[in-house]
């Protein structure tokens, strides 16, 4: 996103200060280059900006429909649009800062500035990123904090949706961002009833029976099978979503997985994603209905997050499919950057030396919840989720764990017996 080095106008004639100024400023640019070309952010967020205080973003739902037979003199019928939901985007700001000191530019320590500056920017990226995975793990409706009180401050984090629980535009409940209960603008005449059965859901779990979750370490020889189909139900049902207006969205680009940087995980589904047919040892024989569906991408930043990844057992339990393209047009989850990264560098009289001082506004921001999806493949109860749920007499209660989440049942498996001879 670029990087603004301010340089004090007291400095520009310090011989000491010149002799490093070029080295640590390109150095600091170089290293933000590196981040931008490959950074776990850009995995699951669009980029975007905001060039105010705040923006309102305000879905339009269309038309219901643009005709209807008449006869041939008849005057044509007039249809009208409506806004749907909206959802206000805002950034934070984010400041830091380090010093060289009067003795290090005495001494002439020059690998101490360099290391300094390079520790400093490769944090602040670093810490970019935490910030991003904090408050993707924000999405499934607990607030989740970034940061501590000790150590500068806390953000509070809390994504959801443009969408009400109710479909009513005027409700401030917003859906979080992953829910099982997503729904279209309710339109006039429409009833509590209409709005939850047309309800729909970007966050899953794998129900087999009597069991819960697929066991990656476990015996079951068809665990490929299943995983390849649950990922094949779940890209269908997001080709299939409705928008706002509850006509077909298009949410139809190449998706892409990604998932914690979990070993056997990622075997898992680097297997269902690249294996064309299967043979006959643990799954029916035939094609394989997850092959090519979509891309793999894994992130260690995951594993900190308990929607991803289960520190009890040390095993990748639940992975993100998202649509970039439809994202891109359709405000999906987005990096918002308000102001870039700015570099203040100024004389320093407490301590003596150089004050790098470092500033910059962003923060996360989503209004469609449709170019990202969900799956927890675990066995645990995830109490990270809850979100509230419309019920029938218009009530709406909060539901937690497995009941915030849409069961998938994964195709039936056949296990070959082997014959010892």
């Amino acid at each position: 996103m670029g990087m603004i080095i301010n340089i004090s106008e007291a400095l520009k004639n310090r011989t000491d200060y010149n002799i490093l100024r070029e080295p640590i400023n390109d150095m600091l640019k170089r290293k933000q280059e590196a981040f931008e070309q490959k950074n776990p952010i850009d995995l699951l967020f669009k980029r975007g900006s905001l060039n105010k205080f705040q923006e309102t973003y305000t879905s339009s739902i269309g038309f219901s429909h643009a005709f209807a037979e008449t006869n041939d003199y008849a005057v044509a019928p007039i249809f009208n649009t409506h806004e749907g939901f909206s959802k206000v985007y805002t950034t934070r700001t984010f400041q830091g800062g380090f010093i060289i000191t009067q003795q290090v530019l005495e001494d002439q320590a020059y690998n101490t500035i360099k290391n300094t500056a390079n520790q400093f920017i490769t944090r602040w990226h670093g810490d970019q990123v935490e910030f991003a995975m904090t408050a993707i793990s924000s999405g499934f409706g607990q607030t989740v904090i970034f940061g501590d009180q000790s150590n500068g401050g806390e953000s509070h984090l809390l994504l959801t949706s443009a969408d009400s629980v109710d479909g009513n535009i005027m409700n401030p409940v917003k859906n979080p961002l992953f829910s099982a209960g997503h729904t279209i603008v309710r339109r006039k005449g429409m009833t509590v009833l209409d709005i939850i059965n047309t309800r729909q859901s970007n966050a899953f779990y794998v129900r087999d029976g009597a069991t819960n979750g697929i066991d990656l370490d476990g015996v079951d020889s068809g665990k490929v099978a299943k995983l390849a189909d649950i990922l094949n139900q779940v890209i269908t049902i997001q080709e299939n979503y409705k928008d706002d207006n509850n006509k077909f969205a298009g949410v139809s680009g190449a998706k892409r997985i990604v998932a914690p940087n979990d070993a056997r995980l990622k075997a898992m589904l680097e297997t269902a994603l690249d294996m064309p047919m299967f043979n006959d040892i643990g799954q029916k024989i035939g094609p394989n209905p997850a092959y090519k569906r979509a891309t793999l991408e894994t992130t260690p930043y995951l594993r900190d997050l308990p929607c991803c990844f289960d520190k009890n057992i040390q095993r990748g339990v639940g992975f993100f499919i998202v649509d970039p393209a439809y994202n891109a047009e359709n405000q999906g989850p987005e990096f918002t950057q308000r102001v870039a990264f700015t570099l203040n560098v100024e004389e320093s009289k407490n301590p003596y030396g150089i004050s790098y001082d470092a500033r910059e506004r962003f923060d996360i921001n989503v209004a469609s919840w449709r170019g990202i999806a969900y799956v927890y493949i675990g066995s645990a109860e995830p109490t990270f989720v809850t979100g509230p749920s419309l019920q029938p007499d218009g009530s709406v209660v909060n539901v937690i764990g497995f009941d915030a989440l849409t069961p998938l049942t994964p195709i039936s498996t056949i296990v070959t017996p082997v014959d010892v001879i």
